[in-house]
């Protein structure tokens, strides 16, 4: 079989070419978090008296999405095709430090959550199927994931990573900004989420912009075939944005249902942050922005979050004390380390 470019190329070799991935692979394992720590059974009480009925009906819609959305990252993407796409060592190791992450942190965590929804029933996992909509996304984005053209297949799982769950997180994260204090556990969660998920969508953007590199230096990349990439990337962010506009006019949807209001976020600002999230993966990924605009206050907000967001104060936020000290020589665990921050 003919290979396009190093990265696709298969190795038996552990000489490792793509120090990113290895440096994704160690901090993924560095920053790994248990979801059962959290605590986020102690926020059932403000989702039972703080939050409107809105805003309960938004969080328990967009909890069947993001739970979707984990099994096809953690198992499919990150757990299957992209190191079979990609089969260096180094990027095979990050792929399965992520597939981890996803089903051992992020996946658990959305459950937990759901549980205190009282929402954690075999119909509600399987109520994507019967909504015409999600239905056919979570189509349309195995589809994008299983292209033959590996290039597509990283900018897919970009655009999931970077754009999708980021529209989901800034909804949840604005029970916890502009004077709002709502299911504090839960928004610590998905600050670690969105700080990991926007890793796992660098990472993505690594892949595609090595692959189409060495692909160019190759000359198994032309100026035409370019174009086409172009265009097939372009008509997936715009397919991906079409559906969260979709998804944003169903939370709001949700106020002349339940005649009570969202008052967190208006729809304006989450649109807004949607384009911006668009903009920002398509610059990743070499492209131009598709919005014309400033930035939204949601992303100078997120943004500076994220900025300032470190896992170490994670840890100390949720009560989690991860210590990682090993007897090498034994390979046995010290005890000791136990008591090194007391």
């Amino acid at each position: 079989m003919n290979y396009l470019s190093q990265i696709e190329t298969p190795s038996e070799s552990h000489v490792y070419r793509y120090d990113y991935a290895k440096d994704v692979a160690i901090q993924q394992g560095k920053t790994f978090w248990f979801a059962e720590e959290l605590g986020v059974q102690h926020d059932e009480d403000d989702l039972r008296t703080e939050l409107t009925q809105a805003e309960l009906e938004a969080c328990v819609y967009l909890q069947s999405i993001l739970n979707k959305y984990e099994d096809h990252l953690g198992d499919d993407a990150w757990g299957d095709v992209i190191p079979k796409r990609f089969p260096r060592r180094e990027i095979v190791r990050a792929c399965r430090a992520i597939s981890y992450v996803e089903s051992n942190s992020h996946a658990p965590f959305y459950k937990i959550f759901n549980e205190i929804l009282h929402r954690a029933t075999d119909d509600f996992y399987s109520s994507w199927r019967y909504d015409g909509h999600l239905y056919k996304h979570i189509r349309y984005v195995d589809q994008c994931s299983k292209h033959p053209d590996s290039l597509v297949v990283a900018a897919a799982t970009c655009l999931l990573e970077g754009v999708n769950l980021f529209t989901v997180f800034g909804f949840f994260k604005s029970f916890n900004t502009r004077g709002f204090n709502m299911i504090s556990h839960f928004v610590s969660g998905i600050d670690g989420s969105s700080k990991e998920e926007f890793e796992h969508a660098k990472f993505s953007a690594y892949l595609f912009n090595n692959c189409r590199k060495e692909r160019t230096d190759l000359g198994n990349h032309s100026e035409e075939q370019e174009e086409e990439l172009k265009a097939i990337v372009l008509r997936m962010a715009s397919d991906l944005y079409e559906h969260d506009l979709e998804i944003v006019r169903r939370i709001y949807a949700f106020e002349e249902s339940t005649g009570t209001k969202i008052r967190t976020i208006t729809q304006d600002e989450l649109v807004s942050w949607l384009q911006d999230r668009i903009n920002l993966v398509l610059g990743m990924l070499g492209y131009s922005p598709m919005f014309e605009k400033e930035k939204g206050v949601i992303s100078k907000e997120f943004y500076a979050n994220i900025s300032s967001f470190k896992m170490s104060d994670f840890f100390a936020n949720t009560q989690l004390q991860y210590v990682r000290d090993w007897a090498v020589e034994r390979l046995t665990f010290n005890p000791e380390a136990l008591h090194a921050n007391n």
